[in-house]
């Protein structure tokens, strides 16, 4: 029974707030796979739960949920208890009192723990989204901005980062736009629409919007024929790449991760979001106001009529 208790208690304080993390920070981006051995992974999660643990023992007797006295003495009576048989059968009314007493206090420090637990993995994913905009903000201090980059950059997954507008400055205003060679050499392109990462890190599907095909082939035979062209023909024109992509029937296109060998991100604007510069608007408004003042004034200068003739200069 005591391996038992001690079992779960580990779990409680040690396994379970890694698992909350987890869950928490799914909804803000796709955590990076664990590289390490299984015995790193738990003294990690050991070192992650130790804080809010020390917080919570701090705080245990401060608002809701006051934890009861006595704890030392309580944990005392219910491991040697569950140790000893012997003293159990001499001390089972004092063992029962006292495990009350000892579980309200695990319950209560367990709440404070996930509570600090959850709000830290809130505030943890809230700017893991807004790396750009933070990085933004403390470009003053680079000291402490490579520090933000150490607490987070190696925790989300190489795939989450790339395919989003993480680390961009104005992320409601940019799209992700990539070009895809696959592994048998056919290139797409599109906007990035969705994306799913497997639990080893790994790219599992892309979900394009807009999504081209480029005819390789057409544009490698046009290419050869310009070049051996050129030289007797001055005015031929180059190829252009941009005449040979080719829209893809549908909304979206799938691909698999597997299938993909290498990927070009660029984080662009799209048309809907160029908003052109107000002070610059205002400036050709004035100018346009100038220039239709100016052209009524002549207008009203050539109508009025011209003066009579003096006959005494005749």
């Amino acid at each position: 029974m005591l391996t038992l208790l001690v079992t779960v208690l580990a779990t409680a304080y040690f396994v379970v707030p890694e698992l909350l993390t987890r869950f928490v920070v799914s909804f803000y981006f796709v955590r990076k796979a664990p590289t390490g051995t299984r015995s790193e992974e738990i003294l990690r999660a050991a070192f992650w739960a130790g804080v809010p643990v020390a917080f919570a023992w701090i705080t245990r007797n401060i608002g809701w949920g006051i934890a009861p006295p006595n704890i030392a003495a309580n944990t005392r009576v219910v491991f040697s208890s569950l140790y000893s048989e012997k003293y159990f059968e001499q001390n089972s009314a004092a063992f029962y009192a006292a495990f009350h007493g000892f579980a309200l206090f695990n319950l209560y420090l367990l709440y404070r723990t996930y509570a600090i637990v959850i709000i830290a993995a809130l505030v943890f994913g809230w700017i893991a989204r807004r790396l750009g905009i933070v990085r933004g903000y403390l470009r003053r201090w680079p000291g402490l901005t490579r520090l933000l980059f150490w607490a987070f950059l190696p925790r989300i997954s190489e795939w989450d980062v790339a395919l989003s507008t993480i680390l961009v400055r104005d992320p409601k205003e940019l799209i992700v736009r990539i070009d895809v060679l696959t592994k048998n050499e056919t290139l797409y392109r599109g906007t990035v629409f969705e994306k799913r990462i497997n639990s080893d890190g790994d790219l599992a599907t892309l979900i394009l919007e807009d999504a081209q095909r480029l005819i390789r082939s057409d544009y490698l035979r046009d290419r050869a024929a310009y070049e051996e062209q050129k030289a007797a023909n001055p005015t031929l024109e180059k190829p252009d790449t941009e005449d040979y992509w080719h829209k893809i029937p549908g909304e979206i296109f799938l691909l698999n991760g597997s299938e993909i060998a290498t990927v070009n991100v660029r984080h662009v604007r799209p048309v809907a979001a160029l908003h052109p510069d107000r002070a610059l608007l205002n400036a050709f408004a004035a100018l346009q106001q100038q220039l239709e003042r100016r052209l009524d004034d002549r207008a009203d200068t050539s109508s009025s009529p011209k003066p009579a003739p003096d006959d005494n200069l005749l």
